[in-house]
């Protein structure tokens, strides 16, 4: 076990082939642009910069791994809040966690080390799922809850939100109250009425939001499993 731990999370955009050249780009922008504003949300959980290459993929290294699944919730969010008929976003994210050995400075996919050998390497062995994680030492059994059972079920709930509930998570992931977010959002795209504090309460009421903080929370407080990393 190392004296520092970190998580590296590699991704690449879901269906990219879809998308065009502007939307592909606009998406890695929409990235970077997340990866920068998570930084003075929570400040010091990120190394550097996310870094992206060819069209599609990126990745970003954090220092405190405890927020790596707020991040990736964060990350994701927006992204689909972008989604609409003529495009759907979305990224597949893989968490590796572990030492690293060297961070390079100018571009973080530069870095070595045992948490982006198996961030990299579990992504190429994703199919449907859109998250998942790996660690250097991973055979206890809170890990393993972790990654087996609190992740997969997390993944689902998040795959399922449409750009609406999207919207209204990462308006929330930003510190924003509903009467705020209600403000913020764009008119109803259907009606071109304005968004009300109700429609954002439903909207996170669908999105089962409660429990996924919930769930966020107990997991970035959970001292035991962190401590095993």
């Amino acid at each position: 076990m190392s004296e520092q731990s970190y998580a590296v999370l590699t991704g690449d955009l879901v269906n990219s082939s879809k998308l065009t050249s502007m939307q592909s780009a606009k998406a890695m922008q929409w990235l970077r642009d997340a990866a920068k504003k998570f930084e003075t949300l929570y400040p010091q959980s990120i190394s550097g910069e996310l870094d992206t290459f060819r069209h599609d993929s990126w990745q970003m290294l954090m220092i405190k791994p405890e927020l790596c699944l707020r991040a990736s919730v964060y990350l994701r969010t927006a992204l689909k809040l972008h989604s609409d008929t003529k495009a759907r976003y979305d990224s597949r994210i893989s968490i590796g966690f572990g030492e690293v050995e060297m961070i390079a400075k100018s571009r973080v996919s530069d870095s070595r080390g045992h948490a982006f050998a198996i961030s990299g390497k579990n992504l190429d062995t994703m199919s449907r799922n859109r998250l998942m994680c790996g660690a250097q030492f991973n055979d206890s059994v809170a890990f393993k809850l972790f990654s087996n059972v609190a992740l997969p079920l997390l993944d689902c709930v998040v795959t399922d939100w449409t750009s609406t509930e999207a919207q209204a998570v990462h308006g929330t992931l930003e510190g924003h109250t509903q009467e705020k977010l209600a403000k913020l959002l764009p008119p109803n795209p259907r009606t071109g009425k304005d968004i009300t504090r109700q429609a954002v309460s439903d909207s996170l009421e669908r999105g089962y939001w409660a429990t996924v903080a919930d769930v966020l929370s107990r997991i970035e407080s959970n001292s035991k499993l962190w401590s095993l990393l």
